[in-house]
């Protein structure tokens, strides 16, 4: 069994949804998978029936809600126990911390014999007070002792988890990097005047400035509108395009912030043609606080088209070289800087060089990480197995359930 805590739009469910997809019977896999997902939030778009149109077994846990309530996560870890003793999977994967917290609370009270986490972020720093921050990191302490592997997405996160936040031994943690369907971003070819641009009334000589996530404090949407009114002084024709959306009060106060702008930034909602976007822009802006390894990152690089980013989580293991510009979190100065002098550049020198594109793409192959994820899922089996924990493994036609 998958768990995620919420099947909504953004990095963390896709990745879910991927890995549910590739490991399954209907895909020859010898594991057979079933997405267990929590009550979406005000503004979150679902991600239920792109996973239900590809095969996805889908059930919803109306009990688990992203917010801290004892109460109600009683309730989740009651309902998801139930829902273990009557599938009785080999494995539970559990992803991001909500799932983490039920998923493996009730994954140890059945005694699943294999459970796994996956880290695509963590709360430890700036989401919730000090106090808070450490009560949650006692939590995952202790989540840990009943978790047989816990899988970070970068090399920098796997060091933080291990030395900085000290939620596991380091040899209990495993890099496992994403992996995402890029066919049609390694397909982009760039153009300032495709249907983009013409539908926004925006110039093939203006420069643009692409911005994708979910509206939350953390991405600091706030502080890549201050920095993007900077740029404004050397590009008075630049535009900054924010795709995505939030809770109503949150696009309402970035939308408050940009009026002053001239209607130089455009807010375009959730979008499913990201690849028409990164074609036509000049770069792709990223000013959170905190990451794990940003989807929309690695699908601009794939696409050709250069990052300025925040440096946090794993996203200096991701831009690298001429792919892109990283600067300190929380810096407008620095972040304006970067996009103004990445907005002149010409020529081949503004795009990302074909190699390094190529690169990215076999890196973070949804391939890849469903090969690598299968893998690793075998290694604990069988571990499980020499230990009598499980019985003998089924044969490849009798999937086991996950």
């Amino acid at each position: 069994m998958r768990i995620q805590s919420r099947i909504c739009g953004g990095g963390p469910a896709l990745h879910s949804i991927l890995l549910s997809e590739g490991l399954s019977e209907a895909r020859g896999s010898r594991y057979d998978t079933t997405l267990l997902g929590g009550a979406l939030e005000p503004g979150e778009s679902s991600m239920e029936e792109f996973a239900r149109a590809r095969g996805v077994q889908v059930e919803l846990l109306s009990q688990m809600r992203r917010a801290v309530n004892p109460l109600a996560d009683a309730r989740a870890v009651a309902a998801t126990v139930q829902r273990l003793r009557e599938l009785r999977p080999t494995i539970v994967h559990t992803h991001t911390a909500k799932a983490g917290a039920v998923g493996r609370t009730a994954a140890a009270l059945v005694r699943t014999p294999v459970v796994l986490h996956t880290f695509h972020g963590h709360v430890f720093d700036g989401y919730f007070s000090p106090r808070k921050a450490q009560a949650f990191l006692a939590a995952e302490r202790a989540l840990a002792r009943v978790t047989d592997r816990i899988l970070a997405l970068s090399e920098q996160q796997r060091r933080d988890l291990a030395f900085k936040y000290r939620v596991a031994p380091i040899e209990k943690i495993q890099v496992v990097p994403l992996g995402l369907e890029l066919d049609r971003f390694s397909a982009v070819r760039a153009t300032r005047s495709g249907p983009v641009r013409r539908a926004l009334g925006i110039g093939p000589d203006a420069k643009v400035i692409a911005a994708a996530g979910r509206f939350v404090p953390i991405k600091r949407f706030d502080l890549l509108i201050q920095a993007f009114a900077k740029v404004l002084g050397a590009h008075p024709d630049a535009h900054l395009l924010l795709a995505g959306d939030g809770a109503s009060e949150d696009r309402a106060a970035l939308e408050r912030q940009a009026e002053a702008l001239g209607g130089r930034v455009h807010f375009l909602g959730w979008r499913k043609d990201l690849e028409a976007i990164f074609a036509e822009a000049d770069l792709l802006a990223l000013s959170s606080d905190n990451e794990g390894t940003p989807v929309t990152v690695i699908e601009a690089l794939a696409a050709g088209l250069p990052v300025v980013a925040t440096r946090v989580g794993g996203v200096e293991d991701v831009v690298r070289g001429a792919a892109g510009t990283l600067v300190a979190p929380g810096d407008v100065g620095a972040l304006a800087q970067a996009m103004t002098d990445r907005l002149h550049l010409t020529g081949d020198d503004a795009r990302v060089p074909d190699g390094e594109r190529e690169a990215v793409a076999r890196r973070f192959s949804h391939r890849r990480l469903i090969a690598d994820i299968e893998a690793l899922y075998d290694v604990l089996v069988d571990e499980k197995l020499r230990r009598g924990a499980l019985f003998a493994r089924p044969r490849p036609k009798d999937a086991m359930p996950c």
